[in-house]
Order: C-alpha cells, then structure tokens, then sequence
C-alpha cells in the first residue's frame, strides 16, 4: 500500500453523490468496500467512465437489490458463482448517460482479490469510505505497482498467468493499451505471443467486444498489424492466415492480407479516424 498525499481525484458530482449513499449504507452494515479496477484508473488518469467497480466484503448478489433499491436503480444478477452483480442507474437528464456499478465479492482479502486481475493500472484499490475524506490524503492499495505503470503509461501484466486465467485479455491488452495511448510491456507481450492460441477458447461474443472498441481507435490499422505481431490476428480470425503471400491481379499492389489491412485504412480515412 502507498500513500499519496494530497491526491485529488476527479469524480464528477453525480458519480461522487452515489459512492457517497453507498459507502454510509455499507458503513452502516458494517461492510468494507473498495473501488477497483477500471474506474479507479481512469480517475488517476482524469478520463471520464461510467462504469464504477466496487468490490464488497459480503455477498454482492444479496447487497447489491437493497443498494439498487436506494438508489432507485435496477438490480441484474451477472455472476453466480462469482457472486457479482450490476446495478443500472438511468439518467437523470437528458445531457447524462446511465451509470452502471458492479459489485463483487471479496472471497478473501482486496490484495487477493487485486492478485486475480489483468493488468497492474486495473489492480489498485481505494478504501471506499476514504472519499468521504474531501478527496485528500488518499491511499492507494496497490500491491503490484499499478501506480508507476500509470506514470509509465505501461500496460503489465499482473502475473505470469494472469492472460491464461482470462484469454480474452489477450485482446484487451492491445485494445486498453490502444485507448489510453500506452505501451505494452516487453515482458508482457511476451507473455501474449506464448499464449495468443488460447484466445480460440474465448466466447465469440466477448472476442467481438474487444475486436470492435479496437477498431473505434482511429489508426487502427496499426493495431492489426500488431496483433497479428503478437500472434493474435490469425489465432482470432483463422481464415486470415491462407490469406497472406495470396497475390491478385496486377490492379491489385498487395497481396490478399495486406489488401484487407489496408481496407481498413482507408474506412478510417473515410470516416476521419485516421490518415492515409
């Protein structure tokens, strides 16, 4: 754990309202609770999220109806073995988007549940009940140096096995490593490259989720070219690999692959996400 002093954090009015209401009730129930995972990163970084991850010392699924009931929100069992839950709030004008908060439960300690994360920037914790502190002298739980992979602007891995826990962050590597304007670490892509053939294990619904926030960053050409780099383009798109050394008629300057790469390169152009 590290303390940093003075540490502002920049949670917008709404946001800081509803963790309020429900570090009291929680408090009152004597349960500890802790912000993790993205959210908490992209308030170090001051970007905007909607999505709030808390995770709780008592069983998500029965906590979380009595919260959404306070809140006036609704209530959506996701996990039951896990025992995680989401509550949705609507927007409250017309100018907000809803905010959706997931709650978990801690099976341990919060160092045991940040151990089980992907990358060190997504295993760092905030007491809950620290915010009600006028966001000053706010320690941060970060047993894994998520906090110098912040200023590094580095995505690491949190473990040696943290990609085969989960291979679809596999992709989510890139992708958050691409949104944030990051680099991979050396170790980690590694590490990616060793288990890049595990991502056919992978729901294909969750591999169409990182495949298109990937493609939204603009260049992402680039990113393609990478992943296929990392061993990742091919292990996700089989068909992909008969499509390279292919040549076309002479109208045609690459060859099949680079064809379809380079097709998205200029969909990027088009649409003002890229240059060409």
């Amino acid at each position: 754990m590290i303390e940093l002093k003075e540490l502002k954090l920049a949670i917008e009015p709404r946001t800081s309202s509803v963790l309020t209401k429900i570090s009291r009730f929680l408090a009152g129930q004597n349960i500890k609770a802790y912000l993790v995972g993205g959210f908490v990163r992209d308030v170090l970084l001051s970007r905007d999220t909607a999505d709030i991850d808390i995770a709780v010392t008592a069983d998500a699924l029965e906590i979380a109806p009595r919260i959404a009931s306070i809140l006036g929100g609704k209530h959506v069992p996701l996990d039951e073995i896990n025992r995680v839950s989401r509550i949705v709030l609507p927007s409250q004008e017309a100018a907000e988007g809803r905010l959706e908060l997931d709650l978990a439960t801690i099976k341990h300690s919060i160092e045991q549940d940040l151990a089980q994360r992907d990358f060190t920037v997504d295993a760092i914790a905030i007491d809950l009940e620290e915010l009600e502190k006028g966001y000053t002298d706010v320690r941060l739980i970060d047993p894994f140096g998520g906090w110098n992979d912040l200023q590094r602007r580095v995505i690491r891995a949190v473990g040696e096995d943290a990609l085969k826990s989960d291979a679809v962050r596999l992709l989510r590597a890139v992708r958050l490593a691409a949104e944030l304007r990051f680099n991979i670490d050396k170790e980690t892509e590694t590490l990616i490259r060793r288990d890049s053939p595990l991502i056919t294990n992978v729901a294909g619904e969750r591999i169409r989720e990182e495949l298109l926030r990937l493609l939204a960053v603009s260049n992402s050409e680039q990113l393609l070219y990478y992943l296929d780099g990392l061993g990742l383009i091919t292990a996700t798109i089989p068909e992909l690999a008969q499509t390279k050394g292919i040549t076309q008629p002479k109208e045609h300057f690459w060859d099949v692959f680079n064809h379809l790469i380079h097709a998205v390169a200029a969909a990027d152009f088009l649409l003002r996400q890229g240059d060409w």
